[in-house]
Protein backbone atom coordinates (compact mmCIF):
# COMPACT_ATOMS: atom_id res chain seq x y z
CA UNK A 1 0.00 0.00 0.00
CA UNK A 2 1.10 3.30 -1.00
CA UNK A 3 2.26 6.01 1.88
CA UNK A 4 0.25 8.92 2.40
CA UNK A 5 2.85 11.12 0.92
CA UNK A 6 3.71 8.76 -2.01
CA UNK A 7 -0.36 9.01 -3.14
CA UNK A 8 0.06 12.97 -2.70
CA UNK A 9 3.14 12.74 -4.68
CA UNK A 10 1.44 10.88 -7.28
CA UNK A 11 -1.44 12.71 -7.82
CA UNK A 12 0.60 16.21 -8.08
CA UNK A 13 3.09 14.62 -10.80
CA UNK A 14 -0.09 13.35 -12.61
CA UNK A 15 -1.92 17.01 -12.49
CA UNK A 16 1.24 18.81 -14.04
CA UNK A 17 1.77 16.36 -16.32
CA UNK A 18 -1.79 16.29 -18.18
CA UNK A 19 -2.45 20.06 -17.13
CA UNK A 20 -5.92 18.99 -15.82
CA UNK A 21 -6.61 19.68 -11.71
CA UNK A 22 -8.42 22.15 -10.32
CA UNK A 23 -6.58 25.35 -9.24
CA UNK A 24 -6.19 28.35 -11.63
CA UNK A 25 -2.87 28.36 -13.46
CA UNK A 26 -1.91 31.95 -14.80
CA UNK A 27 -4.38 34.29 -13.05
CA UNK A 28 -3.25 34.56 -9.39
CA UNK A 29 -5.79 35.04 -6.29
CA UNK A 30 -7.27 38.39 -5.88
CA UNK A 31 -6.93 37.78 -1.93
CA UNK A 32 -3.04 36.90 -2.37
CA UNK A 33 -2.26 39.88 -5.14
CA UNK A 34 -4.25 42.17 -1.78
CA UNK A 35 -1.74 41.06 0.85
CA UNK A 36 1.14 41.34 -1.03
CA UNK A 37 0.10 44.91 -1.82
CA UNK A 38 -0.60 45.70 1.49
CA UNK A 39 3.34 44.37 2.03
CA UNK A 40 5.12 46.76 -0.53
CA UNK A 41 4.90 49.62 2.06
CA UNK A 42 6.19 47.80 4.88
CA UNK A 43 8.44 45.67 3.15
CA UNK A 44 9.20 47.44 -0.37
CA UNK A 45 11.53 45.00 -2.59
CA UNK A 46 11.58 42.40 0.06
CA UNK A 47 12.16 38.39 -0.06
CA UNK A 48 9.20 36.20 -0.41
CA UNK A 49 9.10 32.79 -0.29
CA UNK A 50 6.48 30.97 -2.73
CA UNK A 51 5.58 27.74 -1.43
CA UNK A 52 3.92 24.85 -2.91
CA UNK A 53 4.50 27.54 -5.83
CA UNK A 54 2.53 25.19 -8.95
CA UNK A 55 2.58 26.84 -12.03
CA UNK A 56 4.33 30.19 -10.57
CA UNK A 57 1.19 32.27 -10.66
CA UNK A 58 1.69 34.33 -7.59
CA UNK A 59 5.30 34.21 -7.54
CA UNK A 60 4.72 36.14 -10.96
CA UNK A 61 2.63 38.35 -9.50
CA UNK A 62 4.95 39.41 -6.53
CA UNK A 63 7.70 39.80 -8.83
CA UNK A 64 5.72 42.61 -10.42
CA UNK A 65 5.61 44.06 -7.26
CA UNK A 66 9.02 44.99 -6.77
CA UNK A 67 9.76 41.68 -4.45
CA UNK A 68 12.46 39.19 -4.76
CA UNK A 69 10.75 35.79 -4.90
CA UNK A 70 11.89 32.32 -4.36
CA UNK A 71 9.04 30.05 -5.69
CA UNK A 72 9.69 26.20 -4.62
CA UNK A 73 7.54 23.22 -5.14
CA UNK A 74 8.57 19.23 -4.42
CA UNK A 75 6.95 18.16 -7.84
CA UNK A 76 9.29 19.03 -10.92
CA UNK A 77 7.41 19.43 -13.18
CA UNK A 78 5.59 22.29 -11.52
CA UNK A 79 8.81 24.08 -11.07
CA UNK A 80 9.18 23.62 -14.94
CA UNK A 81 6.22 24.64 -16.22
CA UNK A 82 6.39 27.41 -13.57
CA UNK A 83 9.66 28.60 -15.28
CA UNK A 84 7.96 28.39 -18.28
CA UNK A 85 5.45 30.81 -17.55
CA UNK A 86 7.54 33.58 -15.92
CA UNK A 87 9.49 33.14 -19.23
CA UNK A 88 6.39 34.20 -21.10
CA UNK A 89 5.10 36.93 -18.96
CA UNK A 90 9.05 38.20 -18.93
CA UNK A 91 9.16 37.97 -15.10
CA UNK A 92 12.68 38.90 -13.55
CA UNK A 93 13.56 38.23 -9.83
CA UNK A 94 12.14 35.16 -8.93
CA UNK A 95 14.37 31.57 -8.23
CA UNK A 96 12.40 28.84 -8.84
CA UNK A 97 13.78 25.94 -6.85
CA UNK A 98 12.46 21.81 -6.03
CA UNK A 99 12.25 21.69 -2.82
CA UNK A 100 9.84 20.47 0.45
CA UNK A 101 8.25 22.84 2.99
CA UNK A 102 9.49 19.81 5.50
CA UNK A 103 13.00 19.98 4.27
CA UNK A 104 13.51 23.67 3.27
CA UNK A 105 17.10 24.53 1.81
CA UNK A 106 17.27 28.17 3.47
CA UNK A 107 19.25 29.70 6.05
CA UNK A 108 17.23 30.75 9.21
CA UNK A 109 15.47 34.03 8.83
CA UNK A 110 15.99 34.56 5.40
CA UNK A 111 12.94 35.79 4.20
CA UNK A 112 10.83 38.48 4.97
CA UNK A 113 7.43 37.03 3.51
CA UNK A 114 6.16 33.28 2.89
CA UNK A 115 3.21 32.86 0.82
CA UNK A 116 1.46 29.85 1.02
CA UNK A 117 -1.67 29.47 -1.13
CA UNK A 118 -3.29 26.13 -0.85
CA UNK A 119 -0.29 23.79 0.34
CA UNK A 120 -0.72 23.38 4.11
CA UNK A 121 -4.70 22.44 3.40
CA UNK A 122 -2.76 19.20 1.52
CA UNK A 123 -0.96 18.18 4.96
CA UNK A 124 -2.14 15.85 7.73
CA UNK A 125 -2.53 17.63 11.24
CA UNK A 126 -0.07 15.52 12.44
CA UNK A 127 2.69 17.19 10.52
CA UNK A 128 1.46 20.69 11.34
CA UNK A 129 3.70 21.11 14.15
CA UNK A 130 6.76 20.27 11.66
CA UNK A 131 5.15 22.51 9.14
CA UNK A 132 4.33 25.59 11.15
CA UNK A 133 8.08 25.16 12.72
CA UNK A 134 9.52 25.66 9.36
CA UNK A 135 7.53 28.30 8.23
CA UNK A 136 9.11 30.05 11.32
CA UNK A 137 12.36 29.10 10.80
CA UNK A 138 11.94 31.09 7.44
CA UNK A 139 10.76 33.88 8.43
CA UNK A 140 12.33 36.81 9.90
CA UNK A 141 11.73 38.57 13.13
CA UNK A 142 8.25 39.93 12.74
CA UNK A 143 7.95 38.87 8.88
CA UNK A 144 4.57 38.35 7.17
CA UNK A 145 2.70 34.72 6.11
CA UNK A 146 0.02 35.10 3.78
CA UNK A 147 -1.98 31.85 3.65
CA UNK A 148 -5.09 30.47 1.98
CA UNK A 149 -7.02 27.23 2.83
CA UNK A 150 -10.12 25.20 2.88
CA UNK A 151 -12.75 26.27 5.21
CA UNK A 152 -15.76 24.19 5.67
CA UNK A 153 -17.78 25.94 2.83
CA UNK A 154 -15.62 24.41 0.31
CA UNK A 155 -18.12 22.28 -1.85
CA UNK A 156 -15.78 18.52 -0.73
CA UNK A 157 -16.96 19.50 3.01
CA UNK A 158 -20.00 21.08 2.92
CA UNK A 159 -22.05 17.94 3.57
CA UNK A 160 -20.34 18.41 7.07
CA UNK A 161 -19.32 15.00 7.65
CA UNK A 162 -15.67 15.13 8.11
CA UNK A 163 -13.31 17.60 7.85
CA UNK A 164 -10.83 15.84 5.26
CA UNK A 165 -11.12 13.73 1.80
CA UNK A 166 -9.28 12.13 -0.72
CA UNK A 167 -9.50 11.49 -3.89
CA UNK A 168 -7.33 10.49 -6.30
CA UNK A 169 -4.81 9.72 -3.39
CA UNK A 170 -4.70 13.43 -3.01
CA UNK A 171 -5.28 14.34 1.01
CA UNK A 172 -6.95 17.33 1.32
CA UNK A 173 -8.63 19.01 4.77
CA UNK A 174 -10.78 22.05 5.31
CA UNK A 175 -9.96 24.12 8.39
CA UNK A 176 -12.27 25.43 10.87
CA UNK A 177 -11.76 28.95 12.96
CA UNK A 178 -10.41 27.04 15.77
CA UNK A 179 -7.64 24.78 13.30
CA UNK A 180 -6.75 28.11 12.47
CA UNK A 181 -5.82 29.32 15.92
CA UNK A 182 -4.64 25.67 16.82
CA UNK A 183 -1.97 26.08 13.46
CA UNK A 184 -0.68 29.65 14.28
CA UNK A 185 -0.35 29.20 17.99
CA UNK A 186 1.02 32.03 19.93
CA UNK A 187 3.12 32.53 17.51
CA UNK A 188 1.82 35.06 15.05
CA UNK A 189 -0.69 38.36 15.19
CA UNK A 190 -3.76 38.10 12.33
CA UNK A 191 -3.51 41.66 10.00
CA UNK A 192 -6.44 40.51 8.12
CA UNK A 193 -8.63 37.36 7.81
CA UNK A 194 -11.42 37.17 5.23
CA UNK A 195 -13.57 33.55 4.36
CA UNK A 196 -14.37 33.36 1.07
CA UNK A 197 -17.74 32.45 0.26
CA UNK A 198 -20.06 31.49 -3.21
CA UNK A 199 -19.82 28.53 -5.25
CA UNK A 200 -16.44 29.41 -6.37
CA UNK A 201 -15.49 30.11 -2.45
CA UNK A 202 -14.62 27.72 0.68
CA UNK A 203 -11.41 29.44 1.37
CA UNK A 204 -9.58 31.19 4.30
CA UNK A 205 -7.83 34.10 3.52
CA UNK A 206 -5.54 35.31 6.06
CA UNK A 207 -2.35 37.93 6.46
CA UNK A 208 -0.98 37.53 9.60
CA UNK A 209 2.77 39.11 11.39
CA UNK A 210 5.11 36.82 13.27
CA UNK A 211 5.15 38.30 16.37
Amino acid sequence: MLSASEANRRYFEAAYRTGIHGWGVEAPSEYAVASLDALTASIPGGTVLDIGCGEGRHAIAAAAMGFRVTAIDYEPLAIQRARWFAKAAGAKGITFRRASVFELPFKASAFDAVLDYGCLHHQRKRDWPTYQANILRALKPRGFYILSVFSPRFRLFRAGTQHWHVAQGAYRRCFTRQDLDDFLGGDFDIITMSEEKGDRGGFWHLLVQRI
